[in-house]
């Protein structure tokens, strides 16, 4: 996979086909799994929160929103397929920079 492959991800846009529901210890959490590629390795990372019931409401996906928004703070969402991708600024610089240069 290259770069440029990778299209503009909206936090706002999470839904169920991008998170996960898991029980662990008695708690319910929902879960974001991404790519992390803001350092030298990309690795594979989630944010998570604890809800309330076995599936997670609209209420929930909006404050996961808003956790996904401050985790991207100085970095880019973008998603590839189903794999969001945590991106740093400077590398969608590189990548407009390859692009121009077809």
């Amino acid at each position: 996979m290259d770069i440029d492959d990778l299209k503009p991800f909206d936090p706002a846009e999470v839904d169920e086909t991008l998170t996960r529901v898991v029980v662990h210890g008695g708690h319910t959490y929902l879960l974001f799994p991404y790519v992390n590629a803001t350092r030298a390795e990309p690795e594979y990372n989630s944010v998570g929160m604890l809800i309330a019931g076995p599936a997670a409401t609209v209420q929930d996906f909006n404050g996961l929103t808003a956790l996904l928004q401050k985790a991207g703070q100085g970095a880019l969402w973008r998603i590839v397929f189903n794999t969001p991708w945590l991106i740093s600024i400077a590398e969608e610089g590189k990548a407009a920079q390859r692009a121009e240069r077809k």
